[in-house]
């Protein structure tokens, strides 16, 4: 009888606490992050299909099974310059991640470590003397492992350990409040490449299989679950790359299919040249994200710099990152 009391006093508060309890004041787009190389944002965004390559450690870790080289890689990416003006709330609810050092990553033989800002920003509204403001900051630290089959084929494997603080206060009506709450969470994604032809690879990430993100005084966030597919086709001086990205978002407008093309062309042994764009539709250029960049290769040192525009509530919009690879 005691038991059953209990059990009956525990189902009550289980149903209280989840009645009354306050969904997270974090954006649909907030759990999104931001490529870990140059190399790639340049490049529109895609490489679900690169073999052997770090950013793959974002895209698709079966690229991690790729890489065969004894040495370190180690890259460090850093957001340089992102115009926002009068429309700065806006661009935070758009691209979450504001300037700053945003991602590391180290691989070696079939396995990589990386952290990466997956969102800082600080969003404020005002409506005479009513004002709200918040602070949002997520990162992650992941374990990459691939493995690659006989008939070239590889799977792979992201988990990752999430971990943020929000802050809110306003003053509504007279009502002033604030509060700060941490975060932690867990995510799994599970990739797959395989060469279709010579020098053509197909790709597939499934994002966030597992994802969930625990905040204090707030509801849980359950991230939203991606298939990235694409193709790309490498050789040792030219790259083209497309990929076809799905998000399930869990709540807010936010466009859930993404095209991204790029491509990139060496034109001497140290030099080459990068072109993408990003978008619901390539055809639509309203709707377009366009991007650049060029990479120098110095001996064991590879410095990228890449830069993105679009258009915003008919605004110009410009972002600049810089990435620094090394071989260890």
């Amino acid at each position: 009888m005691l038991k059953k009391s209990l059990l009956s006093v525990w189902c009550l508060m289980l149903f209280t606490s989840l009645v009354f309890a306050k969904k997270p004041p974090t954006l649909p787009n907030s759990y999104n992050a931001v490529s870990v190389s140059a190399r790639s944002f340049a490049m529109g965004q895609a490489g679900v299909a690169v073999p052997g390559n770090l950013e793959g450690i974002f895209y698709n870790p079966a690229a991690i099974a790729y890489i065969q080289e004894e040495k370190i890689q180690a890259e460090m990416l850093f957001t340089v310059s992102r115009d926002s003006g009068d429309l700065k709330d806006s661009i935070n609810m758009t691209d979450p991640i504001d300037i700053g050092f945003d991602s590391f990553a180290a691989a070696q033989r079939q396995g990589a470590l990386s952290w990466r800002t997956l969102s800082s920003n600080k969003i404020n509204f005002s409506d005479g003397s009513d004002w709200y403001n918040k602070q949002e900051s997520i990162k992650a630290v992941t374990i990459s492992a691939g493995n690659k089959s006989d008939n070239g084929s590889a799977v792979g494997l992201n988990i990752s350990y999430l971990y943020g603080t929000l802050a809110e206060s306003s003053y509504i009506s007279g009502i002033p409040f604030a509060q700060t709450s941490s975060g932690n969470g867990v995510s799994v994604d599970v990739g797959f490449m395989a060469p279709v032809a010579p020098g053509i690879n197909f790709g597939l990430n499934l994002e966030n299989v597992i994802g969930f993100m625990w905040w204090e005084n707030y509801d849980f966030d359950q991230l939203p679950f991606g298939i990235r597919t694409g193709f790309g086709y490498n050789t040792q001086s030219f790259s083209l790359l497309l990929d076809f990205d799905k998000k399930f978002y869990r709540f807010g407008d936010v466009n859930e299919n993404l095209v991204g093309v790029g491509l990139e062309q060496y034109i001497t042994s140290y030099l080459c040249v990068r072109l993408g764009a990003q978008g619901s539709s390539l055809s639509d250029n309203d709707k377009l994200k366009y991007t650049y960049g060029i990479g120098l290769n110095i001996s064991t040192f590879m410095l990228s710099v890449s830069g993105e525009k679009y258009k915003l509530d008919d605004e110009n919009i410009s972002k600049y990152l810089v990435s620094l690879k090394v071989l260890i």
